[in-house]
């Protein structure tokens, strides 16, 4: 797959025609980015936004202990970054590659004079910001539950809309996370999360297949 049909599955590009995405290909960088490596952080920001092009992007934050909080999982198809007052992190987050990655580049120049030539491009990216604000309205409204189960079932539900391969009544959650992303995302511990996703895989909710998460959909729907 070559630079430009990887640009039209970025969400903020998919309804642009071929002379445009060979615009975005001519102001964009490519990038291989290997696993584990840190693209954006606290202590080298950068007025670039990225689109994850394939691979997984972990999005954190730094509590006062040193400890990482999980804010979010990026796929392909995203974006994230910083462009001043066109903000989809901010600038306490960290991004980590999650496993080898490519993503392109667009600094904040070339952006903001991309979106004064394209208006249809400013109403997208209005609805990604949208769409990011209502994720953390609901996340938040999440958190406020009591029961640390419900709230381990509605993340993984979002997990695997986001992630999910469907197999029967079965759902794949394609990335890899752990009992401690778990936890960050729900404001939890991770000795809870554990026990509770112990009952989850007891009550045929969850199961573990190779390094992967699956759910029961029917069986959360009951």
């Amino acid at each position: 797959m070559d630079k430009i049909d990887y640009l039209s599955q970025i969400n903020l590009f998919n309804e642009l025609s071929m002379k445009e995405l060979k615009i975005i290909d001519s102001i964009s960088t490519m990038h291989p980015i290997q696993k584990g490596t840190i693209i954006l952080s606290p202590n080298k920001p950068s007025e670039t936004l990225f689109l994850l092009k394939k691979g997984n992007i972990r999005l954190y934050k730094m509590d006062q202990n040193g400890n990482e909080l999980t804010v979010d999982l990026l796929g392909g198809g995203n974006i994230f970054g910083e462009t001043n007052s066109l903000t989809l992190t901010n600038d306490e987050i960290y991004a980590k590659a999650m496993n080898e990655v490519y993503i392109c580049t667009i600094n904040k120049k070339q952006f903001t004079s991309l979106l004064e030539k394209k208006p249809k491009l400013g109403v997208k990216f209005i609805e990604i910001l949208s769409t990011k604000l209502k994720e953390m309205y609901e996340t938040g409204q999440e958190i406020a539950l009591d029961n640390v189960k419900d709230r381990i079932i509605a993340l993984l539900i979002k997990l695997s809309s986001k992630f999910g391969q469907e197999d029967d009544e079965w759902k794949t959650i394609n990335v890899k996370i752990t009992h401690q992303d778990i936890a960050t995302m729900i404001g939890s511990t991770r000795e809870t999360v554990s026990i509770l996703m112990g009952e989850l895989k007891k009550e045929g909710i969850v199961k573990k297949q190779f390094t992967y998460l699956k759910i029961n959909i029917k069986k959360i729907k009951e």
